[in-house]
């Protein structure tokens, strides 16, 4: 009320005083009524509006406390990066959509003519779903609709509490970096020959594992796969662990695994390898001779900058149970990578996988993108002790350009040297070749 009248006082001493001063005019006396009744009209004008604004923050006060706050159990947009998912506003619970495209197209020959390869394949068609099911239990199911078949890949419940999680279902054996890291943050189109070579895959069974800042550790107890109908699946062991630090500029980590597998109800191992590309022929085979083998890995990676380097090498011993003795495997690679626009590749040490680079300039912001060069060289060697399933060893360069977070193309080329590899008739007599490989992905996923 008082700034209402210091305002109309205001008003009139101003009109009052800008007034020329004819004070026996009477023609000036009607021109100085009119202005005030005018001045007068527009105070109370400003009175009333104010009132009005008075009125309503009064209400609004008089009505906080009735104004009720959000259910927590109303199912909400959590998040959008980039497929959608719904949960409640507690955390508790959420579901979202995932899935991944990959689009291959390789061309590849051999020096022996065995091969003239110039084709395309969906490499990868996936879709799943993934969520929270309360505080402690995570699920996954995601299926494979590649080569117009249905393969299931990951399918478990996941339960958590302060001492780890245990999974039930099919899941990763845990073995290698490579395998280990989603095929999504791997540097090249291909993991190492050993992974597919010595049967690192997912299986159904039970893990547990648990981590920390530095420090992983997984172990497991599996039997058989989803799509597998033996009677007698045997059983598979597996472990690994992982320890690393930070430093300047970037992340370091090492470490191991080991897997014990007996396939069980009179089954025989047999080990295989195609040329690096998945359209490849195989130009690697050994013969059914293992009721049973171990493997032991050793790993490393560093990340510099821009910079990545990553070594892992795997010994495996198939043991037929016999008397014609047991047989020794290795396989492994060397790789380095380089972020030309200046990105980085994680290392996340609590799980001990590669993930997710983060893009600074992406396309659909007017960017170029991120650029990596990397090189390769892998090496897999099965023979031994009588067992000639051949030697490979295979040079790789690759190109990265990474639209955004979620897409990217891959161009890699490939040299492979083959020797003693006489189990495979595409070889010829002298158990030698050599492969060229071109290959080309698009890849994108939610």
């Amino acid at each position: 009320m008082f700034f209402r009248k210091s305002v109309s006082l205001l008003l009139l001493t101003t009109a009052l005083t800008s007034l020329p001063f004819h004070a026996a005019s009477a023609q000036s006396m009607e021109e100085m009524k009119a202005i005030i009744a005018a001045l007068t009209k527009r105070v109370e004008q400003l009175e009333a509006k104010q009132a009005a604004e008075e009125n309503t923050a009064e209400v609004l006060v008089s009505n906080r406390s009735a104004v009720k706050k959000p259910d927590p159990k109303t199912p909400i947009i959590t998040k959008f990066d980039p497929a959608m998912a719904i949960g409640t506003a507690d955390g508790r619970y959420e579901f979202n959509m995932r899935g991944r495209v990959y689009m291959d197209t390789s061309f590849a020959s051999d020096r022996d003519g065995t091969m003239d390869l110039q084709a395309t394949e969906m490499r990868a068609a996936r879709i799943g779903i993934q969520g929270k099911a309360g505080k402690a239990a995570k699920y996954k199911l995601e299926a494979d609709f590649a080569g117009d078949k249905v393969a299931i890949k990951d399918a478990y419940i996941q339960l958590k509490n302060s001492m780890g999680s245990w999974t039930f279902g099919q899941s990763k054996t845990p073995n290698s970096l490579e395998e280990e890291t989603s095929s999504l943050y791997n540097t090249f189109m291909e993991r190492a020959a050993f992974t597919d070579a010595f049967g690192l895959t997912r299986m159904v069974g039970v893990r547990y594992g648990t981590g920390g800042d530095s420090w992983s550790f997984n172990a497991g107890l599996f039997r058989g796969t989803s799509s597998s109908t033996d009677e007698d699946e045997g059983e598979v062991f597996a472990a690994r662990v992982t320890y690393g630090q930070k430093m300047a500029g970037g992340t370091w980590m090492l470490g191991g695994s080991a897997r014990f597998r007996n396939v069980g109800g009179g089954s025989a191992l047999r080990y295989r390898q195609k040329a690096f590309a998945h359209l490849s022929n195989r130009f690697l085979a050994t013969d059914r001779i293992a009721s049973k083998d171990s493997l032991y890995g050793l790993e490393g990676a560093a990340q510099m900058g821009a910079f990545h380097v990553a070594s892992e090498w795997a010994f495996l011993r198939a043991q037929d149970g016999g008397a014609t003795g047991d047989a020794n495997f290795n396989g492994g690679y060397f790789e380095a990578g380089w972020f030309i626009t200046g990105e980085h590749s994680p290392l996340t040490l609590s799980k001990g996988v590669w993930s997710r680079p983060k893009i600074k300039k992406p396309v659909q912001n007017g960017g170029i993108g991120a650029w990596q060069v990397a090189a390769k060289y892998d090496r897999i060697d099965l023979t031994d002790d009588g067992v000639f399933g051949g030697e490979q060893n295979t040079y790789v360069l690759g190109v990265n350009w990474y639209l955004n977070r979620y897409s990217r193309f891959t161009v890699n080329y490939n040299h492979s040297d083959i020797a003693r590899a006489f189990g495979v008739s595409a070889n010829g007599a002298d158990g030698a070749n050599s492969v060229n490989a071109l290959s080309l992905r698009i890849q994108a996923d939610w």
